[in-house]
């Protein structure tokens, strides 16, 4: 199983968010304003540049990055694997009087 990672740059959202509001001021001018075919044409034209020159540019400055990242083998290796404490019969016997903190062999 491949995990898929997505990295975007911060300016490649400002320059969505632009072109997203932009593009809405556009669409409102065409449609409820009283334009020209002309003018129509030029506001779409000036929008394919500004998405056109959006691509390039990211494209160009690697803006946006997917990259695929193979999950870690479930492999118990020595350098992976925690160390086990240890500690000595001895170390269990409270001092003096021989007692111990496990139960008697009897």
């Amino acid at each position: 199983m491949r995990h898929i990672r997505v990295r975007v740059h911060r300016w490649v959202v400002w320059w969505l968010c632009f072109g997203v509001v932009c593009g809405a001021i556009a669409l409102v001018n065409i449609f409820f304003r009283d334009l020209t075919r002309q003018q129509d044409k030029i506001i779409l034209i000036v929008g394919v540049i500004h998405w056109t020159l959006g691509g390039l540019v990211c494209w160009a400055f690697d803006g946006v990055k997917i990259e695929t990242v193979p999950t870690p083998e479930r492999t118990e290796s020595a350098e992976r694997r925690p160390i086990r404490e240890w500690h000595s019969a001895s170390e269990f016997l409270l001092p003096g009087g021989r007692k111990s903190l496990l139960p008697p062999w009897y």
